[in-house]
C-alpha cells in the first residue's frame, strides 16, 4: 500500500511536470485526475454551483499557466489543493465585496422608518474597528483568522493551506480572535472569557 501511495504521487509530479513543459496530453490526464478533487475542495467553500464551476475552470487554467512554478519536491496534490483553495477564498472574498457594495448602495437608497439609527451608527463604527483590528494583526494570525472563521475552514484543512502542522493552525486562528477581542474591547473592560 505504501508503494503503491509512493508511485501515484511519483505520477503526479510527472504529470505537473510535463504540463509546466507544454504537454497538452499531460495536462488533459492531470485534468482527468484531480478535477473531482478540485470541485469538491471549491464545493467546500462557495455554494453556488455556477460560481464553483467558474472557480474550478480557474483552478485548471492557472495550472496550466503556472505550472513552471511547481516545485517537484512538493505534493502535487497539496500544489493543487492550495491553489483551488486560494481561488475558493479569493471568489468568497469578492462575493463579499460586492454583496457589501450592493448593500451600500441600495441602503443608500433604501430609508428605513424605524429609530435605530444611534445602533446602525455604532455597528458601522464596530465594523470600522473590526477591519482595522484585522488589519493590523500579523500576517500569518490573519490569514488563519479569515480562514478558519469567514471561509470555515477545519483545523485540518487550515493546516494544508497554511502548509503547517494542525496544532500551529488552530493556535494561530486562536491567537487572532485573541487579539481581535483584545483591539474590540471597550477601554477598562476586561477581555477575559
Amino acid at each position: 500500500m505504501h508503494d503503491d501511495l509512493i508511485a501515484r504521487r511519483d505520477e503526479e509530479r510527472a504529470l505537473v511536470l510535463a504540463v509546466a513543459a507544454g504537454d497538452a496530453a499531460a495536462f488533459t490526464r492531470l485534468h482527468a485526475r484531480f478535477r473531482p478533487l478540485v470541485e469538491h475542495f471549491v464545493r467546500h467553500q462557495l455554494v453556488d454551483p455556477w460560481q464553483s464551476e467558474e472557480v474550478v475552470q480557474d483552478v485548471f487554467l492557472e495550472i496550466w499557466q503556472i505550472a513552471e512554478r511547481y516545485d517537484p519536491a512538493h505534493s502535487a496534490f497539496a500544489w493543487i489543493r492550495t491553489i483551488a483553495q486560494r481561488r475558493a477564498i479569493d471568489r468568497v472574498r469578492k462575493s463579499c465585496a460586492d454583496r457589501d457594495r450592493d448593500l451600500r448602495i441600495g441602503g443608500r437608497d433604501f430609508e428605513l422608518v424605524d429609530h435605530s439609527a444611534a445602533e446602525r451608527a455604532e455597528s458601522v463604527l464596530d465594523r470600522a474597528v473590526l477591519h482595522r483590528a484585522v488589519a493590523a494583526l500579523p500576517d500569518r494570525q490573519r490569514e488563519a483568522v479569515v480562514l478558519r472563521h469567514l471561509v470555515g475552514m477545519t483545523g485540518p484543512e487550515l493546516a494544508a493551506t497554511l502548509e503547517v502542522p494542525v496544532g500551529t493552525a488552530k493556535t494561530r486562528a486562536r491567537d487572532g480572535v485573541l487579539a481581535l477581542r483584545r483591539a474590540m474591547a471597550p477601554e477598562g473592560a476586561s477581555t477575559a472569557r
